[in-house]
């Protein structure tokens, strides 16, 4: 369903007819009155978008749209102004001013509804998420800083006629950007690209039928060029095919014969937002990979550990195979850190962390789960493998030298291991993490007790 519109207009009445409209297709809609309102509205309901017109009686619509992106986290709040202004410079000026679009009085309804729409459906990624400021701010999803676009590529689809060669050249000096042209039947060059187009200016014919709107929707969806923002170059305003194409996934249109600068404007607009989405989605993965990661070590941490435990209960239930699980403790470690600080205690970790996984098979995994406790999930493995894997890993950690800054000999330690063996095909057996776990660790304390650097296998894994 769609969002929030705020609706800003001096005039009562512009604003009723705006909101039966906007009501009509499904959208909410709240109203203000005055630019101070609409400030306030803003931070506190934080609506998916800002209708202004320009018959304010405290500001400007420039002015309002200064404003409203001045407030904390809604620097890429979409405003569109609806405006009576027909003189040479004064649209361009309002984009300037960060109006995601213009529309001239008399509007088309239309139109109107398909850029509600369009923006509905490009939301940035933290709003996508639905993510409240704290979870934003735990993720790395601090809101960007707003300005200008750092370089980015764009790539012109035209059709060889001498005006298109003639618009993509003057692009060339009015943008910062890299420009490379491509013929439209020549799509396919774009993969010979160092790098994925960050905007696809689309230059389409006023009889544009369905073929051209085949490939254009192909170009939206290809793996290369599915996450490109799109601008279409219309031959002519056409209500029609604008509101096929925003409904249809494009970004932004403009008509040919518009002001280069005014194109180049909307290509730094949705250059920006779409550097803008890069750099949340590359936050988020970095936030959910800290996540499920030790910081310490760079392995798995726990969380991560019991959630694959869990998914390979859930293989191992269909393929009948069993699995193995073990638990690794390093032996007299606090005596690591009583002698030498916590500061050797951790490169040990870190050395005996990469030690382990570099002595595992490919495909077994590494999780460290406690302090000094690390996890170990062999796929495909019984009793006779679980046992040789750790007795491995014991000779392993023995034969690590460590070296200690300062210390003059390097430190050697072991490691006592308690593994257990999950198998499906056993009537009644009780797959469940925690309680795989728990075999582990008592099969641990049997190794612990039993000398250290050594290996216990639990007793149930022989059931």
């Amino acid at each position: 369903m769609p969002g929030t519109v705020l609706i800003v207009d001096g005039l009562a009445t512009n604003r009723i007819v705006l909101k039966v409209k906007l009501s009509a297709a499904y959208f909410h809609v709240e109203q203000a009155g005055s630019a101070a309102e609409a400030l306030t509205r803003v931070a506190h309901d934080r609506p998916q978008a800002v209708l202004v017109t320009d018959g304010l009686p405290d500001s400007s619509a420039c002015d309002l749209v200064r404003d409203i992106h001045a407030l904390p986290g809604c620097d890429r709040l979409p405003v569109l102004v609806l405006t009576a202004k027909r003189a040479p410079g004064a649209r361009l000026a309002l984009l300037k001013c960060g109006a995601c679009d213009v529309l001239l009085k008399p509007y088309s309804e239309k139109v109107l509804l398909a850029r509600l729409r369009a923006l509905s459906r490009q939301a940035p990624v933290e709003v996508d998420l639905d993510l409240t400021s704290g979870a934003a701010h735990a993720l790395g999803l601090a809101e960007a800083q707003a300005g200008f676009a750092p370089r980015g590529l764009v790539a012109a689809l035209h059709r060889g006629t001498a005006t298109d060669q003639a618009l993509c050249h003057r692009l060339a000096q009015e943008m910062r950007h890299r420009l490379e042209t491509f013929r439209m039947d020549r799509a396919r060059q774009l993969s010979g690209l160092t790098a994925p187009p960050d905007v696809l200016l689309v230059s389409l014919p006023a009889d544009a039928g369905e073929a051209a709107l085949v490939r254009l929707a192909e170009l939206c969806s290809a793996p290369r060029t599915r996450q490109s923002r799109v601008l279409a170059l219309l031959d002519t305003a056409d209500d029609v095919l604008a509101v096929k194409l925003l409904d249809m996934g494009i970004h932004d249109f403009a008509t040919r014969d518009a002001d280069p600068r005014e194109i180049a404007l909307r290509i730094d607009a949705l250059l920006r937002a779409k550097q803008a989405d890069d750099l949340q989605r590359a936050r988020l993965r970095t936030g959910l990979n800290a996540a499920v990661t030790d910081p310490l070590t760079g392995l798995y941490n726990r969380r991560y550990a019991l959630a694959q435990m869990a998914r390979l209960i859930e293989t191992a239930r269909e393929s009948k195979q069993t699995f193995a699980l073990m638990v690794a403790d390093l032996d007299h470690f606090k005596k690591v850190n009583d002698t030498y600080g916590h500061a050797a205690g951790d490169h040990v970790l870190t050395r005996v962390a990469g030690a382990l996984r570099d002595a595992l098979r490919p495909g077994d995994s590494l999780a460290r789960i406690g302090g000094e406790e690390f996890l170990v999930l062999m796929p495909q493995s019984g009793i006779a493998a679980a046992r040789a894997m750790a007795k491995h890993l014991c000779r392993t950690v023995r034969e690590t030298a460590i070296a200690i800054p300062g210390v003059e000999a390097p430190l050697s330690l072991t490691v006592s291991i308690g593994a257990t063996v999950a198998n499906p095909a056993v009537k009644d057996s009780d797959l469940e993490p925690e309680r795989l776990l728990a075999d582990a660790d008592h099969a641990l304390y049997a190794a612990k007790s039993g000398g250290r650097d050594t290996v216990t296998i639990s007793h149930l894994s022989a059931a």
